[in-house]
């Protein structure tokens, strides 16, 4: 006999509705199935020698009894909405479901705020909406006294409860129709929820079903009073699942990279892409390009499954044509329908006919596609992101096993295939991706049509290279969420207090900095806290009154992201997985993917000017200490050379001689520009795009980047007899900052020699990357997990200018290292991006956390500490 596959797709469960990540929908199924943990039938308080079967079965009378009863009451006009919703309400749970301490009450008091409750079962809160009014819709029953909003809906005003009250975890709201349960929740960005239509369950006498929902809903499941939140079952129930999330967080990790090498091979190796392997073959495609595409195709089907899975692809229309559309895409094009297909061995065959109907999606997500319902995205799916892999092919065999590994994983220990949840997908699986990403370094065999990654799949390398050079590990949510609370909230309480007549404004002129952003994980959060009280306050504003819905949600992460956020890395690969996070984030049905390139930057944060002006006191003479593999006598001639240098610029300073001016006028003005230009049509968002590539090449080629340049690059660059005269010292900086000019014709070699080596240190120079935030006094808030070592991609030894430390080279450590030195310079460079009264929460090592530093640069940033 033919042996099944078990495999775990979504919830099949048809009167619930999971959204967000209340629970994994498999450890969901397995608790209405009654095989998840506590479901014996003492765990119910069954009384001996009662069945569990026979319990329910009772409840299921007497819910059905009751729903008759409130079905006719809900047809008289004569009967208040709002008190029969109640009665039914409190007496479905008191009898049916064994609440039964279950007793009205008014509000509950946090702090200063009232908060509506109708009903509360020991720590469980219940608020009860009329059968009138759906559960996300405003009501003045539902304001939060003392919260400013004259309406809110009653899932608002629930979930805002449990996030102020500690005691208080979960809690149900209910019209009568529906029931939803919810808990405590870092982020009103996604509403999470589980939620019961009980107009079906009892009104159509579903009595299976009705046996599943009680099974997930009994008191038993509650808190008692003295058990703390251990003793929840749903909490039980949500750690299970997250430890579940954890072991297939690890399978997509591996997931992902087996599926670029599956990818990879595939495209070398079919018969048809004789163009693809001719221009790897000539150089016209370096192998790091092709990998650089591969990558891009992982996002762009990240991004598809996320879309699809949370409903939110196509526009909402619902006309004739629209409705044919996206039915079309359902049937015969949606990423959806190859979840289950690349499961099944029979599929994978040597055509390629879901690789082209993929490539029309692509295709239509690049420029609109009306007969699919496909809206112009751009972005990620413009021509120019994969221009070698969207005109090539692949054939089923290969597509389908890539998709596996994308789709499903297989955790440790576990007996089946388990699914991706992408709906749900957050920083965590983000973070996840984005540090397999950094082990792999690309390798391929031509004449073999063999793709590979070096210390993986051949000898030649020790794995995890990148992730060192790089500096990078991962941050766990909890700790981000903290940074939240400490850093962001006091910035946006000071900043509305300060600006009480427009606070929209006050609010979206705020600016946070990940200065090593990773995969975008405080960037995430930091852009949704924001998101949420701009959202808030807009509803006000727009005579809502403090009624928000899911669509108002998303319209504020969109202009939050595009306004607030800043992030840079000096992983190119990590600043592509924050730009799709953030995309994702700020994604709003019917709209392209927003310009992000001149808020997310490729850059090493700790390498860099913070300040232009420390360009006139010239390049310190501590860069012309020899070095291991330096010419002693060379070096003792360059540093003549640049003192006689320094005094000359200290004689202009003397006699009050204008230097260059260095404000950066010319590139503030040109990135206010940028950052005004609309981005709601594809064409617009190129526009803006192209605007910033002739920004970047100006700015490239300014006096200002050359001086800076110059100074960092005469750390940089070795001191032997051949390479003197491309050293810069302090007399080219002179010129540069007196006679542009004539210094870059008579000084050619040596500023383009600091320039080479500043690219390939990916010296970063923060006002000149962010002029239209420094000019202003740097940013709001600083929120970060500081790199690790990164020293063995610089000169052994050498010790050039960081951010917040070059203008003592003497107290500079050599050699800085993941606890010491660069955690360090990392620490003073963060505290140097804000003025004194802003913002800096970073996590930093316990070995630099009992250094003397922190306490030296917080005397001189008091609004810095680490965490």
């Amino acid at each position: 006999m033919k042996r099944t596959r078990k495999t775990q797709a979504t919830l099949d469960l048809p009167t619930l509705k999971l959204e967000g990540g209340l629970f994994l929908p498999g450890q969901l199924e397995k608790a209405a199935q009654s095989r998840a943990s506590a479901q014996l039938e003492a765990d119910y308080g069954t009384p001996k020698g009662v069945k569990l079967k026979d319990e329910y079965s009772r409840a299921f009378q007497i819910a059905c009894a009751q729903w008759q009863h409130f079905a006719t009451q809900m047809e008289r006009a004569d009967v208040d909405a709002a008190q029969c919703t109640t009665a039914f309400v409190h007496e479905l749970l008191r009898d049916a479901f064994g609440y039964a301490t279950l007793q009205a009450t008014a509000a509950q008091q946090v702090g200063e705020l009232r908060y509506p409750v109708s009903l509360m079962a020991d720590t469980l809160p219940v608020l009860v909406a009329p059968h009138t009014l759906g559960l996300d819709a405003a009501d003045a029953r539902f304001a939060v006294q003392g919260g400013g909003s004259r309406k809110k809906a009653s899932f608002q005003a629930m979930q805002e409860l449990l996030n102020a009250s500690e005691p208080l975890q979960w809690g149900i709201v209910s019209n009568g129709k529906q029931l939803r349960l919810l808990r405590d929740a870092a982020s009103l960005t996604r509403p999470s929820f589980l939620e019961v239509d009980l107009a079906d369950l009892l009104g159509g006498q579903r009595y299976a079903e009705f046996a599943n929902v009680w099974r997930l809903l009994h008191a038993s499941r509650a808190s008692r009073p003295g058990q703390g939140a251990t003793a929840c079952i749903w909490e039980q129930w949500r750690n299970e699942g997250q430890q579940e999330g954890t072991r297939v967080r690890d399978g997509l990790r591996n997931g992902v990279e087996q599926a670029l090498l599956t990818f990879g091979q595939g495209f070398l190796q079919h018969p048809a892409n004789h163009a693809l392997r001719a221009a790897l073959n000539d150089g016209t495609l370096s192998k790091d390009a092709y990998f650089q595409q591969l990558l891009r195709l992982i996002y762009r089907l990240i991004f598809v499954f996320t879309v699809e899975e949370r409903g939110v692809l196509h526009s909402q229309d619902d006309s004739a044509e629209a409705l044919a559309a996206r039915r079309a895409y359902a049937e015969g094009y949606a990423l959806t329908r190859l979840r289950e297909l690349c499961l099944k061995r029979r599929a994978r065959t040597r055509h390629d006919d879901q690789w082209q109907a993929i490539r029309i999606v692509f295709r239509g997500l690049a420029q609109g596609e009306s007969r699919l319902a496909l809206p112009a995205l751009g972005g990620l799916f413009a021509p120019e992101q994969c221009p070698d892999l969207d005109v090539a092919s692949l054939d089923n065999a290969y597509l389908l096993a890539a998709l596996q590994y994308l789709r499903w994983a297989k955790p440790v220990g576990a007996q089946r295939l388990v699914p991706a949840d992408y709906c749900n997908m957050g920083p965590e699986e983000l973070g996840s991706v984005y540090e397999s990403l950094l082990e792999l370094v690309p390798a391929i065999d031509l004449p073999a049509r063999i793709f590979g990654f070096i210390g993986r799949t051949e000898e030649g390398s020790t794995v995890g290279n990148a992730r060192k050079l790089t500096g990078s590990y991962y941050t766990p949510d909890s700790l981000v969420q903290e940074l939240i609370k400490s850093a962001l909230n006091p910035v946006i309480e000071q900043r509305l207090a300060a600006q009480p007549a427009n606070p929209t404004e006050a609010l979206l002129a705020i600016r946070v900095i990940d200065p090593a952003c990773g995969s975008g994980h405080f960037l995430l959060a930091a852009a949704r806290r924001l998101a949420e009280k701009l959202a808030q306050l807009r509803s006000l504003e727009d005579g809502q009154e403090g009624a928000i819905q899911p669509q108002d949600y998303r319209h504020a992460l969109r202009k939050v992201v595009a306004r607030c956020i800043y992030g840079v890395d000096r992983n190119p690969m990590a600043i592509e997985l924050a730009r799709m996070a953030l995309w994702l984030e700020g994604y709003e049905e019917g709209r392209p993917l927003g310009f992000l390139d001149h808020h997310l930057q490729v850059g090493d944060a700790l390498f860099g000017l913070t300040d232009l002006t420390g360009l006139k006191q010239g390049i310190a003479k501590d860069a012309f200490k020899p070095l291991s593999g330096d010419d002693k006598d060379v070096c003792k001639e360059l540093a003549k050379a640049n003192a006689a240098g320094l005094k000359q610029i200290a004689k202009d300073l003397q006699g009050k001689q204008m230097l260059l001016g260095v404000d950066n006028r010319s590139g503030l003005e040109a990135l206010r520009a940028i950052e005004t230009l609309p981005a709601d049509t594809p064409e617009q968002v190129a526009a803006k795009e192209q605007a910033w590539r002739r920004f970047l090449e100006e700015s490239a080629h300014s006096p200002l980047a050359h001086a800076a340049d110059a100074l960092v690059g005469a750390y940089l660059l070795a001191k032997m007899e051949d390479t003197a005269d491309t050293v810069p010292t302090s007399i080219i900086l002179h010129a540069l900052l007196t006679a542009p000019e004539r210094a870059q014709t008579e000084h050619a070699a040596p500023i383009a020699a600091a320039r080479e080596a500043c690219e390939q240190a990916r010296v970063f120079h923060w006002p000149l990357a962010f002029p239209q935030v420094f000019t202003e006094g740097g940013f709001d808030c600083v929120l970060g997990n500081p790199p690790g070592s990164a020293s063995s991609c610089r000169r052994k030894n050498s010790s050039p200018p960081a951010t917040a430390t070059w203008r003592k080279p003497a107290t500079r450590p050599n050699a800085p290292s993941a606890s010491s030195g660069s955690v360090r310079a990392y620490w003073r460079a963060t505290c140097t991006q804000t003025w004194p009264t802003k913002r800096v929460r970073t996590k930093l090592k316990n070995a630099f956390t009992a250094n003397s530093s922190p306490p030296a640069v917080r005397r001189r940033r008091p609004a810095c500490s680490p965490m």
